[in-house]
């Protein structure tokens, strides 16, 4: 994994919820000669962080403290004065893992030298940084599930279950993080698709295992099993995206009901994910598949504003799409529609 992580132009680092470095890749150095085990804060305040214009940061103020407080943080620009350095300004972003019970575990740090940095190349960073924590908090998830596990009752069928799936989770990050280190599409830079026959009824069951903790999740499919010519790993991570936002935007205890189902033999697969939040203020729909919109209802709830306009572009270059259904105070409804399968 961390010759892979070092084709990567940019530093990127995992932190513990200490802060400290748990993986880095060699770009990393530049944050003050950061490496796996050092404290990422320290190393902040070691390097005098501080404004572009030249106001300090406060020690809780730096990204890196901010992100452990559950804070998205998009696009900061640190400067830092390392001894016997010239003064370089980086540009940050940052997002935290949690548990399924929403704990903050850790964070994904993403670090460009802000001088090298190309207006249209700040969205691709960003991306970069949303895509990443989708398998990272599910493989660091099941992995402290199966720790736990291990130690109260020795090997068991669902401490097999856990490894699986985080053994899942780490090969799709493997394979975004070849996506990025070798994509001259900077815009986009992790929207290939690769399809191959998959059963999109044990697909979309997957992911509904991975949530629920905190919610009543209800999963209904017409027929057992569904295959469709689609790429798995996009596919799941468009459904991960529908189902936390559901999660995230309806009070613990709510409803939420994923339903799949093809219109006819040969018509279109529809997948729909309904909750029971907040909805969607009429003045938003026109823009909520937009990079960085949100609605203007959510508050003070975490996210970027980069998952719907990702997983809208991954079902287009499937040949379908990602529809907003009627919306009310109580309840959205998106809709995930896929070309009806081609299979050879």
């Amino acid at each position: 994994m961390t010759h892979v992580l070092d084709e990567l132009p940019v530093a990127m680092s995992i932190i513990d919820g200490d802060g400290r470095i748990i993986l880095c890749n060699a770009a990393t150095a530049m944050i003050g000669g950061a490496s796996a085990g050092i404290d990422l804060r320290q190393v902040m305040r070691t390097a005098k962080a501080h404004h572009p214009d030249g106001r300090p940061f406060a020690d809780n103020d730096v990204p890196t403290a901010r992100v452990l407080r559950g804070e998205v943080v998009r696009g900061e620009l640190v400067a830092l004065k390392l001894e016997g350095a010239p003064e370089r300004t980086l540009h940050v972003s940052a997002v935290p893992l949690r548990e399924g019970s929403g704990t903050i575990v850790g964070a994904v740090v993403v670090s460009v030298d802000a001088s090298e940095l190309r207006s249209d190349d700040v969205r691709s960073v960003d991306i970069v940084v949303h895509e990443l924590r989708t398998p990272l908090t599910a493989a660091w998830g099941h992995v402290q599930m199966a720790r736990r596990m291990l130690e109260r009752n020795g090997p068991t069928s669902a401490l097999a279950r856990s490894l699986q799936i985080a053994e899942t989770q780490l090969r799709h990050l493997r394979r975004l993080l070849a996506e990025v280190s070798t994509s001259g599409d900077r815009g986009s830079p992790m929207f290939v698709v690769t399809p191959e026959p998959t059963d999109l009824v044990a697909l979309v069951r997957a992911v509904t295992s991975r949530h629920g903790q905190g919610h009543v999740l209800k999963f209904h499919a017409d027929i057992e099993t569904l295959m469709a010519s689609v790429d798995a790993d996009r596919i799941d991570e468009i459904v991960e995206n529908l189902i936390a936002n559901a999660e995230l935007y309806t009070v613990a205890g709510g409803t939420i009901q994923v339903a799949l189902a093809q219109a006819e033999p040969a018509g279109d697969i529809k997948l729909q994910v309904t909750d029971s939040g907040i909805g969607v203020p009429d003045a938003d729909r026109s823009h909520l598949f937009e990079p960085y919109r949100r609605g203007s209802n959510v508050g003070e709830r975490g996210g970027t504003g980069l998952g719907l306009y990702i997983s809208k572009v991954i079902a287009q270059r499937h040949g379908g799409d990602l529809l907003l259904g009627p919306t009310s105070s109580t309840g959205t409804t998106f809709t995930l529609v896929l070309p009806a399968p081609v299979l050879n």
